[in-house]
């Protein structure tokens, strides 16, 4: 039995990217050959639903803070006492404690990449990027890591263009259920979006309502589009910092009618079917797991040329691309699929086709999962 640890901070088990990529996983791994444990800095919704999964879920609430002595103690006692073989780290806090500790305990060591690193990171001030930085290279001085994954080719690039201390980065990709394994409709939000009369698009934005998803250049392209009286509707799923002044932007804009804010929505995929467009705004990405819900469920995608959109949107020509803040260049693409109903239907039935074929679950855990055994056999 191959002992793999993930350890992660400041996910939610709402709008989390990273929860998302952890649940697949969870979800899809082979019990007989593994046995997967979670780190993380606790959270009830969280902590009940990887439990209810069969996942060993031990909770730090020192990864809340800065670092921390008793963090470095909490992950070094949960290695130890669990003989982990492999630690499989997730985001830069988690990588630079683990790998520190790593130094002494010599496992198998994986860093997975989510779209952001350190010269680029919102959430780090300098000093705190410095501080990193140096582990960062104390890791790669007396550590190892072992394997970098990273959820697209763009991400890739990014990241050896950003620092040349890791080996190769491997690609995998997280694709999606096939099937919805989980349908409990909110009736009020089902007769909202029915309620919606049919000349209207429906165009949807799905995450964290932060900085970096860019929400407002997404209200900002709706209100253009109102300006050449397109009759359109920009649906918002999520929650976050910037509800309130994303709200008052919408008033101050004179489109508050037209732009609906839904909070966070648990299985939010079970509402796709209502929409026309599924659209991204955001100023980096790694490969967003409602990318591929849209796929699963027919609907074409808007997307900046960020992450790993391009590689999958147009090679399975089931999405646009745009330039990064280019809100004309986002406005023409979305007219684009306005105006052409057939090129709607045709891009959502070639990302449901894609995602049957090559972007399953069954393919995901196999990457991720031969990664695991090509560790353990050297």
């Amino acid at each position: 039995m191959i002992k793999v640890c993930h350890i992660v901070n400041l996910i939610t088990g709402k709008s989390d990217g990273v929860y998302s990529h952890l649940k697949m996983i969870f979800q899809n791994y082979d019990r007989n050959k593994f046995q997967h444990y979670l780190i993380f800095q606790g959270g009830e919704k969280v902590e009940k639903e990887i439990t209810d999964l069969g996942i060993k879920v031990i909770t730090s609430n020192s990864l809340r803070n800065k670092l921390s002595l008793k963090t470095f103690y909490d992950i070094y006692k949960v290695i130890n006492h669990y003989e982990i073989d492999i630690i499989h780290t997730h985001m830069i806090k988690p990588y630079a404690i683990a790998g520190l500790i790593n130094i002494f305990t010599r496992k198998k060591f994986i860093f997975n990449y989510h779209g952001l690193f350190l010269i680029h990171n919102p959430y780090y001030n300098f000093i705190e990027k410095t501080i990193y930085s140096q582990i960062h290279y104390l890791i790669y001085l007396f550590g190892k890591v072992d394997v970098v994954l990273v959820p697209s080719r763009k991400s890739k690039k990014l990241l050896l263009k950003e620092t040349n201390l890791f080996p190769e980065p491997v690609v995998y990709y997280n694709g999606h259920l096939t099937k919805m394994e989980i349908i409990n409709n909110r009736n009020d939000i089902v007769n909202f979006l029915q309620n919606i009369e049919n000349s209207k698009i429906k165009i949807a934005l799905i995450g964290r309502l932060e900085v970096d998803k860019r929400i407002d250049n997404a209200i900002k392209i709706v209100k253009r589009l109102t300006q050449q009286s397109i009759n359109v509707n920009l649906l918002i799923f999520g929650d976050g910092i910037l509800k309130n002044q994303l709200i008052k932007m919408s008033s101050e804009l004179g489109i508050s009618s037209r732009v609906i804010f839904f909070d966070y929505v648990p299985d939010v995929v079970n509402y796709l079917k209502f929409i026309d467009i599924l659209l991204f705004t955001s100023d980096w990405e790694g490969m967003p797991l409602s990318m591929w819900e849209a796929m699963a469920n027919q609907v074409p995608v808007v997307a900046p040329d960020v992450g790993g959109f391009r590689e999958i949107l147009e090679e399975n020509d089931c999405g646009l691309i745009y330039e990064p803040g280019n809100l004309k260049d986002a406005e023409e693409k979305i007219l684009q699929l306005i105006n052409d109903e057939q090129l709607r239907t045709k891009l959502g039935q070639n990302g449901k086709s894609a995602i049957e074929a090559k972007y399953n679950k069954k393919e995901f855990i196999q990457q991720i999962e031969r990664v695991y055994f090509q560790l353990i056999s050297q």
